[in-house]
């Protein structure tokens, strides 16, 4: 899997949480502190893409909500 520069920002903020995962609102204004003005459909594709490459996993804790965890190849790959 090729890592976009959105992607390594969002390994990178992922990461840094470790076991406790970063929820929706979180992951949105991390990334937003480096990336401005993302869309939040664009934000969800990058982590979908990234939980189908097992990157990362998404647990899914309301219809909206959810939080992303950093996985064991993840970390491997990303090399945190």
């Amino acid at each position: 899997m090729k890592l976009s520069a959105l992607d390594i920002d969002l390994l990178t903020v992922i990461s840094k949480r470790g076991i406790a995962g970063i929820t929706k609102e979180e992951l949105i204004a991390e990334v937003g502190k480096t990336v401005k003005g993302i869309a939040y459909a664009d934000l969800w594709r990058h982590v979908t893409a990234l939980a189908n490459g097992g990157m990362v996993d998404v647990e899914m804790s309301g219809p909206d909500d959810f939080t992303v965890y950093i996985t064991d190849l993840g970390k491997e790959k990303f090399g945190k």
